[in-house]
């Protein structure tokens, strides 16, 4: 939705001078008609105007807008009735919005800010036919321009108004076929409704109508794009760089579709020379490397923000963002030295990776001077990164040495749940089902309500042992704490198939498919599909798996223990 904010009331509708400003929910618009000195309002206006202030302060704008709309009715001054619209419009207040909207016409006919929360007031309001007229009125008094201007005001498609707005203008094309930013949100609203090729054909109405529409002609490449045209999509936005190669948001587009497309090297040019052409907008640089970042371009990335660590800017980030590039080529050592030097509040983040890094290559005495060094100087997170620890510990093959460092920090806090847990669940990679059990009653002793260790227990037992009553009693319990958490119902399913409740088993183990579909919930609820005779359910399961997880070991190791082909 279109949102507008109150606009401060000192020194723009009472007395100059005033000392607080009302706080606005989101910048403003300027003033259509600001008032140049006090205007001469009665003592009752001006007794709601200072109501109305204070109550925005508050931010009790429900209240500030009640005193707005009587003050406004009250002095039909363009000023205040301009507050009491915009406010309405922005509290979801349509029939107030329309109200005020139209007295401001009444008052200043045809004002564009009036006009539009009137069109925007009564698509709202379902009027269509309403909004055309004051859309008529709006053609006339401010051209074409105007009308793309409101149309730009639907670019974000999330929130419900906009897409309100962005339908109903969609609706206007048979009227107005000679507009083209009504065929470009027809283009939009198609493309949120996912009927891409009917929206690239709106697009090029709009095109036609207006062949430099920069928003239509950036549609249209991620029109082509979906319709499975790539080649097309970037032949199109090539053309727009060179037609325009001083414009951002076309190269933008054009690294964002190499990127996507997977031509590296092209997107690292284009990176360059929008670096070449905006040398002192650090934030763009900033944001183009990022992009290369997190689409695996990590070459051109690097050579972005290695300019920008020259020039000092934002020093710890690119630190952070550089050890990253780093790990993607597998450069551990540049990565560590990188997450070494970064400060500020990613300094501890940063370390801990660095020492995860160093226990992966084998480096244990110095990851682990690494870590202590941080629990030294971070007392408060000792707990915390005693337990990152052992996992680092037991994720590169040294299990004991990770319960090993549980031990040592358990022996000042016999009692301290985290603990018990993170060496009950080491203990469980290591086959000592003693270990864990003794360590997860401990903590179900403290504290009986401790769903996790319910959970893990019951779930161990049943996996791991014929003591299915008594596993059953644990995810019981655990379950009635926590009923729709997906990692319990997958242990009830789970359970329940182990004592032959096949059919019961299913309903839990889909529910938990259904919130969580990683691959042990998969693996589980494919496995009870296919005992009960919906092989081709469970083929879809596992597959639907395998397609974001191709090396998915428990959907590989249940397919082979069922003789399972997909």
């Amino acid at each position: 939705m279109t949102r507008y904010a109150i606009l401060p009331l000192c020194g723009a509708l009472l007395i100059h001078g005033c000392a607080s400003q009302t706080p606005a929910p989101e910048p403003a618009p300027e003033p259509t008609a600001p008032v140049a000195s006090a205007p001469n309002y009665d003592s009752e206006t001006l007794s709601d105007l200072l109501v109305a202030e204070v109550a925005a302060q508050r931010q009790s704008l429900g209240v500030t807008l009640g005193y707005y709309s009587r003050a406004a009715e009250s002095t039909r001054d363009p000023a205040v009735i301009s507050q009491a619209a915009q406010l309405a419009h922005y509290l979801e207040d349509p029939q107030q919005a329309l109200a005020m909207s139209e007295l401001w016409l009444e008052t200043t006919p045809d004002s564009e800010e009036a006009l539009q929360v009137a069109i925007l007031s009564e698509i709202r309001l379902g009027n269509t036919a309403a909004a055309s007229r004051h859309l008529d009125q709006l053609l006339s008094a401010h051209g074409e321009e105007a009308l793309g201007r409101l149309v730009t005001q639907a670019r974000g498609l999330d929130a419900q108004g906009n897409l309100q707005l962005v339908e109903a203008l969609a609706q206007l094309t048979d009227r107005y076929p000679d507009q083209a930013p009504l065929w470009y949100a027809r283009a939009l609203w198609l493309e949120h409704e996912k009927q891409p090729e009917p929206a690239l054909d709106a697009t090029e109405r709009a095109l036609k109508l207006m062949p430099r529409h920069e928003d239509a002609l950036l549609l249209k490449a991620q029109l082509l794009y979906e319709t499975g045209e790539p080649k097309k999509a970037l032949r199109h936005l090539k053309k727009l760089v060179r037609k325009y190669p001083q414009a951002r948001r076309p190269r933008i587009a054009y690294v964002r579709m190499l990127l996507a497309t997977g031509q590296l090297e092209q997107a690292g040019e284009q990176l360059t020379v929008m670096a070449e052409q905006n040398p002192q907008d650090l934030d763009l640089r900033f944001s183009l490397a990022l992009l290369a970042l997190e689409a695996g371009a990590s070459e051109a990335a690097e050579t972005q923000l290695n300019v920008l660590l020259a020039r000092n800017y934002r020093p710890d980030d690119i630190h952070l963002y550089l050890a990253q590039a780093a790990e993607q080529k597998l450069d551990m050592d540049g990565a560590i030295d990188h997450y070494l030097k970064v400060g500020g509040p990613q300094a501890i983040r940063a370390r801990v990776q660095a020492a995860r890094l160093l226990y992966q290559q084998g480096n244990t005495s110095q990851a682990h001077a690494l870590m202590h060094s941080l629990a030294q100087q971070q007392p408060e997170l000792q707990d915390s990164l005693t337990i990152t620890e052992a996992e680092m510990r037991s994720n590169n093959g040294d299990p004991q040495g990770a319960i090993a460092l549980i031990n040592n920090a358990l022996r000042d806090q016999p009692d301290n749940t985290d603990l018990l847990y993170s060496r009950a669940m080491t203990a469980e990679k290591v086959g000592n089902l003693a270990q864990l059990e003794k360590d997860l009653k401990r903590i179900i002793a403290l504290d009986p309500d401790d769903a996790s260790a319910l959970n893990a227990l019951g779930y161990t037992l049943g996996n791991r042992t014929d003591r299915l009553d008594e596993a059953y009693q644990y995810v019981s319990r655990a379950l009635e704490l926590r009923p729709d958490d997906p990692a319990i119902l997958d242990s009830m399913g789970w359970v329940l198939y182990k004592r032959g409740e096949t059919e019961a088993a299913r309903d839990y183990l889909r529910r938990a498919y259904e919130k969580f579909p990683d691959p042990e919930v998969a693996a589980h609820y494919g496995e009870v599909l296919w005992v009960l005779g919906a092989q081709n359910q469970a083929r879809q399961v596992w597959r639907d798996t395998l397609e974001s997880d191709p090396d998915a070991p428990h959907i590989r190791e249940v397919m082979e223990k069922l003789g399972a082909r997909l």
